[in-house]
């Protein structure tokens, strides 16, 4: 079982496939690895009156399979940069990326994006993700991120106000819908 949870969650299985799972990534300033209960805390606080949360393994420090109802994920946070390639960027969006020094993800790991895309239902599948991000977006997040669309949203005080932001600049959020 931990064996396959490796496999599965690990940060070079998700961060190398093009044909990934929802996800996103949270930019961070300070550095923290989460403990298997602030992890499990921290999904109470966003899916918690509506499921039970579960842990289901802990892959290594800072990677950690949950259980939320029905839906999986795995958590990560790392104490390193989060390193992507070729990523246009304003000024705005860089300035978060060349200031983070760590990095926290929320994955949806059943259902990868393209069939999700297909299906029409990759907005259904990003909405657990959203509400966690509001619920864990601060100060100490300079930006999320979106792997498998290659969007950047910068921390403007309030997530509402910076996904705004996005849209009035151009840059498609459909996949939110």
């Amino acid at each position: 079982m931990l064996d396959w949870l490796r496999n599965r969650f690990s940060r070079t299985t998700l961060k190398s496939e093009v044909d990934s799972w929802p996800s996103i990534v949270f930019l961070l300033c300070q550095s923290h690895v989460h403990t298997p209960e602030e992890a499990v805390h921290m999904c109470e606080d966003a899916w918690g009156a509506a499921h039970r949360i579960e842990l289901i393994g802990i892959v290594s420090e800072g990677h950690y399979a949950i259980k939320a109802g029905p839906l999986f994920f795995a958590f990560h946070s790392v104490n390193e940069t989060y390193r992507v390639q070729g990523l246009q960027l304003t000024q705005v969006q860089q300035q978060a990326w060349d200031q983070h020094t760590a990095w926290m993800s929320i994955d949806l790991t059943r259902s990868r994006e393209r069939i999700l895309r297909e299906e029409h239902s990759l907005g259904v599948a990003y909405k657990p993700l959203i509400y966690y991000a509001s619920r864990n977006f601060s100060p100490n997040c300079l930006a999320l991120y979106f792997p498998a669309e290659g969007v950047t949203v910068p921390n403007l005080g309030e997530l509402i106000g910076s996904i705004r932001w996005r849209r009035m600049n151009g840059i498609d959020l459909s996949f939110l819908k």
